[in-house]
């Protein structure tokens, strides 16, 4: 009855506060989330961290796909983190999450890259949610890459045979040429 892809998913929590990691965690690891227009079933492995710096550290070695990223942290903020991020260029899903949910700080997350904004307290039902919402975008994010690769390469293939046949209708009109310019047939 049809096959569906298996798509493993890796999400980074950055939150300072180890109950709010390890519930995110509880609730996303080995668990699946359909997403049938896709035929796409996907899982998640949670990786944590507990500061900004130390997930800049975790984004730059294991590249995560989605990065669930609290506003107040100690050190670093979120926003101060999604700035390096844009700044080192590495595009990452960045879903931010804060108990001081406000119009100000969820237009300034947006405007420095984050995705989606999440306020605290949040349910199960809502994280899967946006965690079916982000999976989705980066699904159709890499299959319009996977597109454009194709696009290119097709249209390579396209201009390499073009110059193939084109090859041997200008050697004719070249010959041709050849025999007018040396009057080979004389004058005339």
């Amino acid at each position: 009855f049809g096959w569906k892809h298996l798509l493993m998913s890796r999400i980074l929590v950055v939150d300072d506060e180890p109950g709010m990691r390890s519930g995110i965690a509880r609730i996303l690891n080995d668990s699946t989330i359909t997403l049938p227009e896709m035929k796409t079933d996907v899982c998640f492995s949670v990786t944590e961290a507990e500061s900004a710096e130390h997930g800049l550290e975790l984004i730059e070695s294991q590249k995560p796909d989605i990065l669930l990223l609290d506003h107040k942290l100690p050190g670093m903020s979120g926003l101060e983190l999604l700035v390096k991020l844009t700044e080192k260029k590495i595009d990452i899903l960045t879903v931010m999450m804060t108990a001081y949910a406000s119009l100000e700080t969820a237009v300034e997350a947006t405007k420095n890259g984050a995705y989606d904004f999440l306020a605290k307290p949040f349910s199960p039902a809502e994280l899967k949610h946006l965690m079916r919402k982000a999976s989705s975008r980066i699904l159709y994010k890499r299959q319009a890459q996977s597109l454009a690769e194709e696009k290119k390469k097709l249209r390579f293939e396209f201009i390499s045979v073009l110059a193939h046949e084109l090859k041997s209708p200008l050697a004719a009109i070249q010959g041709y040429l050849n025999i007018i310019r040396d009057r080979v047939s004389g004058e005339d």
